[in-house]
């Protein structure tokens, strides 16, 4: 998640010693677009568009395919 600060997590969240956040997940359901100004509005109706999964899932090093990311993609 973008702007995750670990720090400010600790800070006010009161961790105990010896822990430490490592990622942030938002939790929710959608609201209203028609509550949103209009630039926001445009970009939440938009289509959405995914990265192929091909760019991104990799075993090993860097550029080698994952076994299973032929399953998903069906490419062989």
């Amino acid at each position: 998640m973008a702007g995750f600060d670990p720090e400010k997590a600790r800070q006010v969240l009161e961790f105990p010693a010896g822990r430490e956040a490592i990622a942030a997940l938002a939790i929710g359901y959608p609201g209203d677009p028609a509550s949103l100004p209009q630039p926001l509005k445009d970009r939440e109706m938009a289509p959405r568009t995914r990265k192929p999964i091909a760019e991104f899932v990799m075993a090993g090093h860097w550029g080698h395919n994952c076994s299973f990311r032929n399953e998903i993609t069906g490419d062989r």
